[in-house]
């Protein structure tokens, strides 16, 4: 009975340590699994982390040549007005030479009737002292002369008069179109200006809404990682229940 109980009690032990190792094998797996899930968990976490910073630089990289579209935009509109005020300059000194050749004109004619009434007066005091026996003729007809002169001359002063109206008419034209174009490109600009605010605004706005993507991508990593810590936490207790529930048994064998 002795010999009987040693033995039955030796198969006991071998059974008990035969548990205990298998218990430590299981327990091991278990260790190694939940080391393995931590790594796999910290290289999705890597991945994410490197695709987020891809899409930063990306994002960094489009409002680059925004700014580099803008800033083109920029220096051909500074061209475009640079070649309007050329333009501008370039009509005003063609309308004041314009102007400088009709009052060279006018006052060639002036100085033409000058001369030619100098002559006429010439003549007639010629006359007046050659013919005093035929003064009264020449008085008469000096004085229908002078009458026709000065007929002559209001003449010419009222075609000088409407030249000069016509050539103010003409200068004032001329004000009013370079006025006109003036407002024209003034409006040109207001127009670019407001079309590049606008360009500004709807780039602020989609750097807002890619910001607005990334934050919420980063909320949804740090949800998922949540959920993984939650799981391997999870699996950590089921791994401690299992070991107290083996431990129960082998005490319970004892």
């Amino acid at each position: 009975m002795n010999k009987n109980n040693e033995l039955h009690s030796l198969n006991q032990n071998t059974e008990l340590h035969s548990l205990n190792q298998n218990t430590e094998l299981h327990s091991m797996n278990k260790n190694t699994e939940v080391h393995s899930l931590n790594q796999i968990t910290e290289l999705h976490s890597l991945n994410e982390i490197t695709e987020l910073h891809s899409l930063n630089k990306t994002t960094e990289i489009h409002s680059m040549n925004k700014t580099t579209e803008l800033h083109a935009l920029n220096r051909n509109n500074e061209l475009h007005s640079l070649n309007s005020n050329t333009e501008l300059h370039s009509m005003n000194k063609t309308t004041e030479l314009h102007s400088l050749k009709q009052k060279n004109v006018l006052h060639s004619l002036n100085k033409t009737t000058e001369l030619h009434s100098l002559n006429k007066n010439t003549e007639l005091h010629s006359l007046n002292q050659n013919n005093d026996l035929h003064s009264l003729n020449l008085t008469t007809e000096l004085h229908s002369m002078n009458k026709t002169t000065e007929l002559h001359l209001l003449n010419q002063k009222n075609e000088l008069h409407s030249l000069n109206l016509t050539t103010e008419l003409h200068s004032l034209n001329s004000n009013t179109e370079l006025h006109s174009l003036n407002q024209n490109t003034e409006r040109h600009s207001l127009n670019q200006n407001t079309e590049l605010h606008s360009l500004n605004k709807t780039t602020k706005l989609h750097s807002l809404n890619q910001i607005t993507e990334l934050h919420s991508m980063n909320k949804t990593t740090e949800h998922h990682s949540l959920n993984k810590t939650t799981e391997l936490q999870s699996m950590y207790k089921i791994t401690e229940l299992h070991s107290l529930n083996q431990i129960t048994k082998l005490h319970s064998l004892k």
